[in-house]
Formats: C-alpha cells, sequence, structure tokens
C-alpha cells in the first residue's frame, strides 16, 4: 500500500481530475483519495516510480512524499466527536481529560513517526504534518529548524475548543520521535496562526 503525499500550492477546479488522468495514463488504479484544499492523499496499488515524472505536468500541487504502509484511515464528524469529548469533559473533568487528550495525541504521532520514518527530521516532520492537514485536523503552514529551536506554525486545529490539548500532543511526539530527542515545547495563538515552538530541554536556560 502507497500513499501518495500532496501539497496544494493553489486550489483550484480540476486537479482531482488532473492527477486522475495522469494515473490512468500510467495504469495505475487508484483506490482512496483523502484530503481538501490545502492536501492530498492518494491511496495507488500499483509501483509509483515513474508516476512522479508525469506529476510535474500538473500546476499548483507540489509532491511531498510517498507513504508506503498499512495505512487505514479513519473519519470522523468533528462536530459529533466534539459534542462527545465535551460530554466526557462534564463527566471526568476538564483537567484529566484535557492530558488524556495530549498524550494520546502524543502516542499517536510517536508510533506513526516510528513505524513509518521518512529518513531525516524534517521530511517526518513535514510529511506528518502534511497528512494532519489532508485528514483536515489541523492547516499546516511551515517548519523551521535551527540550531536547538523548532517551529512549526499551523492554525485551524480541529480541537480548538478544547484548548488544542490533542494538538498539542501530536506535534509535541511528533518532533521529540523525529529528533530522537526530549524538547520543551510552547504554543501560543497569534491572530489566526498557532506558533509551536520547541527546544530540546538540555538548552533551556534555568530560570
Amino acid at each position: 500500500m502507497t500513499w501518495l503525499l500532496f501539497r496544494v500550492v493553489r486550489d483550484r477546479p480540476g486537479i482531482i481530475n488532473e492527477l486522475s488522468s495522469v494515473m490512468l495514463n500510467y495504469g495505475i488504479n487508484i483506490r482512496n483519495i483523502i484530503g481538501n484544499s490545502r492536501a492530498l492523499m492518494i491511496d495507488v496499488e500499483d509501483n509509483v516510480s515513474s508516476l512522479l515524472t508525469g506529476m510535474d505536468s500538473i500546476r499548483d500541487i507540489e509532491f511531498v512524499n510517498a507513504i508506503s504502509g498499512p495505512i487505514i484511515p479513519l473519519s470522523f464528524s468533528q462536530r459529533h466527536f466534539m459534542t462527545a469529548i465535551k460530554t466526557v469533559l462534564a463527566q471526568m473533568g476538564t483537567e484529566y481529560v484535557g492530558r488524556l487528550l495530549y498524550r494520546i495525541g502524543y502516542e499517536y504521532a510517536r508510533a506513526v513517526a516510528t513505524e513509518m520514518s521518512m529518513g531525516d527530521p524534517v521530511s517526518t516532520i513535514s510529511t506528518y504534518l502534511y497528512t494532519a492537514t489532508a485528514y483536515n485536523r489541523l492547516a499546516f503552514k511551515g517548519l523551521v529548524i535551527r540550531n536547538n529551536e523548532v517551529r512549526v506554525e499551523f492554525e485551524e486545529p480541529f480541537d480548538e475548543e478544547l484548548d488544542t490539548a490533542l494538538t498539542q500532543g501530536y506535534i509535541h511526539g511528533l518532533i521529540n520521535t523525529a529528533l530522537s530527542r526530549l524538547h520543551y515545547i510552547n504554543i501560543e495563538k497569534i491572530n489566526n496562526i498557532y506558533r509551536a515552538v520547541a527546544r530540546y530541554i538540555e538548552s533551556i536556560e534555568p530560570i
């Protein structure tokens, strides 16, 4: 099973039709398509090495990575999922559920990045933030790794109503696992953009 991951540089009518046409020309069967106006994931069942050259003819998309592995997507209605979480919050308490969601996000990212590493930290982090974008969990805007600091910018986290606990855990777990080092992470919102800043724990100066 191979998923092709694309960043949508500029959304326009016909992108999926053009992708389908190119794959048809190469005799490649599409089994599933997931995504939105920012990112697309396409599940194909054949060898795709020759296909990537043909993708260059499609405007306004950018190939990010090919992910090989047993990925079976699960879909949830955001509104109904949030309603369920709010019910659990009322029954079990905000602090406990917040910690639990954070840990679930962290361990999920760790499992993904460990089982299907993209080779280098930048590719791994970017790839799985774009997959999160295709799944409508957030909208990935940018990544910078410099010296002892990692910066991730994103918007529209699906759990914004719940203080983004699961999203924060996911980003934290992804950074720690991809870089194989523990980090302290701080996430703040400036206007409509969230900025996550992670620093190596040993690089944090004592207060």
